[in-house]
């Protein structure tokens, strides 16, 4: 396994980099949408228009960086779990534990930590409920991305090791019999 780790395809490696970042940078930005009063007199004018305009307008500050973040987002996830689907990665447990699952857990992370700090600071302690929504899908990716790296680390990967292990000591005690 760790020599496929090491001789691993470079698409896969740029791929599991690109879709790392777009979810990053999907965490740091969504706390934007609930830091600023809206800007856009434009937009503003646009969703006064009507009552789910205004709705819209009270709960979303700035709705096109919550288009940004939402497609960054959802367009990194989808690669990281079309990465883990990927006949040739799949089995290859410590590669989706290197470049998958840790650095997903690292990222829900320092989404959780902005989102509170950004309530905490530019939101004077307010929780409105686009912050409360995405403590909650910050949240449960991090519950479910701590989970599956539990699950190959102390698990899967355990497994093979053990199994690795027992072919070596049997062949260890062929090689001092003979």
């Amino acid at each position: 396994m760790l020599r496929e780790e090491a001789q691993m395809d470079m698409r896969f490696s740029i791929t599991v980099g690109v879709a790392n970042w777009a979810l990053l940078a999907g965490y740091l930005v969504i706390p934007g949408t609930f830091t600023s009063l809206q800007t856009s007199s434009q937009v503003e004018k646009t969703l006064q228009t009507n009552k789910a305009g205004r709705t819209a307008l009270h709960m979303i500050q700035n709705p096109p960086l919550l288009a940004i973040a939402c497609f960054l987002f959802v367009s990194g996830t989808a690669a990281l779990m079309w990465l883990m689907h990927v006949p040739k990665l799949r089995g290859n447990y410590p590669w989706l534990i290197n470049k998958v699952f840790v650095p997903l857990c690292l990222h829900a992370v320092a989404g959780l930590l902005t989102t509170v700090i950004n309530v905490c600071t530019s939101q004077g302690g307010n929780w409105s409920v686009m912050a409360i929504i995405t403590t909650a899908v910050t949240g449960a990716t991090l519950l479910i991305c701590s989970a599956l790296l539990a699950l190959y680390k102390f698990y899967k990967l355990e497994r093979i090791r053990k199994e690795d292990e027992d072919i070596r000591r049997s062949r260890a005690s062929i090689t001092s019999d003979t």
